[in-house]
Formats: C-alpha cells, structure tokens, sequence
C-alpha cells in the first residue's frame, strides 16, 4: 500500500484494524501494546497482525478438492467472480467513545459497578424466593429445625463465599467444603468465619432464583429466566460498546489445581450446558449471553445451531443503524447469515473451514478447494459477489478462508511474521485477515486472563452452575465499567483486588478483617 493510498483511506477505518488506539483507555485488559506486531497506540496505519511461524514451513494438511492451477474461476463459482472493486468499509454512526453509559464518580466503589448490573432488588427477589422454596418444601418433607429465613445481608455473605472461589483459580471448583477444614491448606479463617459451614449448606439447599410457578415447563432455563434475562438487560443498557464484537464460546472449563481428598475425580461434575456470547473486541465487555442446556433430543443441526446462536446473539443491533461488524468463528459463519445480519445494517466476517464446521452453502468451490500449487505463501485467491468476498489466504501452515461483507478485496493489509532465531518479518494479506486476526487475537488474550476470575465451584444443578456462571460474567464487567470511567484514576485497582474490595462488600458485616501484625 502507497502512502497516496494510505492518505485517502477514511480515519474511521483504523480502529477496524485493531484495537482502540490509545492502550491506556483499555489498561484493564492487560494486554501489552505491542501484542499485534506492534504499538497499539502508533500513528501507523497499517500495524500488522503477529504470527509465529518455524523456519521451516509447514506443508499444507488439508485436501477439499481441486483448483485450477492459475487460481482462475470455476464452473461451480455459483456467480462469484475474480473482479475486485473497492469500497470503503461501513462508518460506525456511534462516534468512538467506550464505555458506562451513566455518569460515573470517582468515588463509585465496585459494589456499585456491581449493582448496576445486578441490581440489588434482583438479590432481594432471591431472599424471597429462597424463603418461600424452604417455607414450601418443609411443608411437604416436614420442619427443618436448623433453617431459619435468610435476610438480604447474610443471602449477600453466602454469595460473597462463591465469589471467592473466582480469586483462588481452580482451587474449589469440586468441592468446597475444604474452606471450612482447619488442616487443609485450603483453610482460610477469615472466609470460614463468614458462615459457618452448616448454614452454608443450609442455604445452599433451599437457594432458589425464582418461582417455578408462572414458568413454563418446557423451558430449560425457566429457574433462571428472570433473573438471566434482568443481568441481560443490565449488559444491553449500561454500557456503549464499540462497531465491532465476536461471536464465540468463552472459556469456562478448568482443571482442577487441587483435589480434595473426598472427592472421587471419576466423579465429576460435568458442564451440561453451552454458553456463547456477544463481546465487544475493544473492551473485553460481554454484552449478550446465548444459553443452550444440551438435551437427548436436541434436532437442529449443527449449521442450523450455529445460525440460530448467531442470530440472537445479534438480536439488539439488528435495526440499530450503527454498523455493527461482528466477527465470528466457523460454526457461525455463513452466507444465510451475513445477509440476513447486512438487511438490518450489521456487518460480519467469519472464517470458513470445511463443510462439517461451517455452513458453506452458496459459497465459490475454487475457494473451499485446495489451493493450486502454483499459489505462492501469502498470497491470495478471492471471488466476489456484489459487496461479499470470500478469501483463501495461503498462510504458512494451512489454508486460512474468511467470508465477509465488511471488508474491501482491494484492501491490503499485512502481519508480522514472528521467526525463529530470525528477526521478523512482514508479510501481505487482505485487510479482512489482518482485522480478524487483530481482534480474535485480542479477545483471545482477553479470555485468557479474565477466564481466572469465573466462580469456579460447580453445584450439581445445571441451573446453579449457569447462575453463578452469568454472576462471574456481570463481576468482568463490572470491572471493564470500572476501569473506563474515572474511578479507575481515583483507586486503580487491578482485577483481583477489585474482586477482593467486591467480596468484602458483599459479605458486609459478616467479613471480619485478619487481625494485622503484632495484635492479640
């Protein structure tokens, strides 16, 4: 790209390229600036993507058919040409800005970021509902002389307990009770005295979201509902995204780093549920969840699934007028999708693999096939079809495909190439594989991290297991609020004391500082 070129490109289209450009306004991630090949905050328009790469290339792995060996057309193109037009990409009407929708004070804590996602009538709705469910099943099975009615200060306590598992990664996620155990070096005095472990479990036994009355009875997350859809709403209201998201599968699997020694590890507790999400690829910020409880008989597809999560994930920017670009994985891209999304002013780019992962009806076969021979490394094959593209970028180990409707064909990009005992290197690629490298790339560093502070102790109910899952979810939230507003300046806390300050909170006058140094 010539510097006349770069002259000409729209200023809008830079944040497409890569994260916001000043790294300080997202220090919370706490990703370094030069995780994409460089500074994320340099003036250079055209800063690539990394890439780790051997000395010694790859072959390449795959075979999906043949190509012709020039890269030319094929009769099963279906109407896609070779012709390259250039067009700018969609301008986000929503100005630049990021970050809490209300007016935020330097001297919010984070139990106020908290509550405004989870407000706090929500927890009161659940002390209601956790006393009625015990009124009701001691009618039924007969009186429980330990339990006694919870109130809003202690169901916040019992709570606090569960977000401590999410500080102490991987400890607790099997089996809790080892908090309370005085020769177990997961003892910790200070949580153990919040509750003691018998009222622990006594609320945990009657712990109740919502009424089942008034639910219907064929809806999986009917204990849930409410509540789900109210942090939903929070998600949506309380926070301005940026134009572009991802459509993904979050991390929330771990292995355990400590079993305890009741438990039997070929018993355990097993995620019956899949979660995707909506997250913005500037910030980190989750801004819609997509709940699918795994059932026998379960009848859509695979292609069919993935088109459904998608569709509903992108269910509030349809009819926005902002547009949206959203990236997505294979099991969500699709042709069926991009247009339906471009009719309401969203934009998509996904990548493409093989027909068992990827809906590929309707896309150009010299695409999906193996690339000719005489394709060099780095270079590119790309059919057209009024504004959607679909690319097979040769890269250095296997064949990359991306479809999109957001990106120019004529646009050229490129990646820095990371060699080993070698200084590296860049090479070129279309600005739709830079982008998409750029922002997967982030969300997966993002994940990485922030996948630590998931509440990790699993209850034996899936629908347990989804509400303290959601819950970790609104607590990486709160905190992304907390460090784009000016609260952040006033304490700068990092993610695990911003926990710790949210535990403390929670638990109220049931947490008892440790006694400092030299005290009795």
């Amino acid at each position: 790209m010539d510097d006349e070129e770069e002259q000409r490109r729209p200023a809008g289209l830079q944040h497409l390229l890569r994260p916001p450009s000043n790294p300080a306004d997202h220090e919370g991630l706490q990703i370094s600036d030069d995780m994409f090949g460089g500074s994320a905050s340099s003036d250079d328009a055209s800063t690539g993507s990394e890439m780790s790469q051997s000395d010694d290339d790859d072959e390449d792995s795959e075979e999906m058919g043949d190509a012709d060996e020039d890269g030319g057309g094929s009769a099963d193109d279906g109407g896609w040409t070779a012709d390259i037009t250039h067009f700018d990409p969609p301008c986000f009407s929503d100005g630049e800005t990021v970050g809490p929708v209300r007016d935020v004070t330097p001297d919010m804590r984070p139990i106020d970021f908290f509550h405004l996602l989870v407000p706090e009538p929500v927890l009161s709705a659940i002390v209601q509902q956790t006393n009625r469910y015990a009124h009701k099943y001691q009618l039924k099975n007969g009186r429980d002389e330990e339990w006694r009615n919870v109130d809003l200060a202690e169901m916040k306590a019992f709570m606090a307990i569960f977000m401590y598992t999410s500080l102490v990664h991987g400890v607790f996620s099997e089996d809790i009770s080892a908090l309370w155990e005085a020769d177990e070096i997961t003892y910790n005095p200070v949580m153990a005295s919040i509750l003691t472990q018998r009222r622990f479990q006594r609320i945990m036994r009657y712990f109740h979201v919502v009424s089942s009355s008034g639910q219907q009875q064929g809806d999986s997350l009917r204990k849930i509902r409410p509540f789900l859809e109210t942090v939903q709403n929070s998600f949506r209201n309380e926070f301005k995204t940026a134009q572009t998201h991802v459509i993904h599968e979050p991390p929330l699997e771990e292995e355990p780093l400590m079993w305890s020694r009741h438990l039997d590890r070929k018993r355990r507790k097993k995620k019956r549920f899949n979660l995707w999400v909506r997250q913005c690829t500037a910030t980190g910020f989750i801004s819609q969840i997509h709940i699918h409880v795994k059932e026998k008989s379960d009848s859509l597809s695979h292609h069919e699934k993935g088109y459904s999560v998608a569709r509903d994930l992108c269910s509030d920017l349809i009819g926005s007028g902002r547009n949206h670009i959203v990236f997505c994985i294979p099991a969500n891209t699709s042709l069926r999708l991009f247009r339906e999304l471009e009719s309401h002013g969203v934009y998509g780019c996904g990548v493409v693999t093989d027909a068992r992962h990827t809906d590929c009806e309707g896309l150009p076969a010299s695409v999906l096939a193996k690339p000719p021979t005489s394709l060099r490394k780095y270079d590119s094959i790309v059919r057209t079809k009024g504004r959607y593209s679909a690319v097979l970028w040769n890269s250095p180990r296997n064949p990359f495909r991306l479809l999109t409707n957001a990106f120019s064909p004529a646009a050229q990009g490129k990646l820095v190439v990371k060699k080993n005992r070698r200084p590296d290197e860049e090479r070129p690629c279309l600005e739709a594989v830079q982008a998409f490298q750029n922002h997967i790339k982030y969300i997966d560093k993002y994940n990485e991290k922030y996948s630590w502070y998931i509440i990790s102790y699993k209850p034996s109910k899936t629908w347990q297991q989804l509400f303290w899952t959601v819950l970790s979810l609104a607590m990486n939230n709160a905190y992304i609020m907390y460090k784009l507003s000016p609260a952040h300046a006033h304490s700068r806390l990092s993610r695990s004391d911003f926990g710790a300050e949210l535990l403390r909170a929670m638990a109220g006058p049931y947490y008892q500082e440790p006694p400092t140094q030299g005290e009795e």
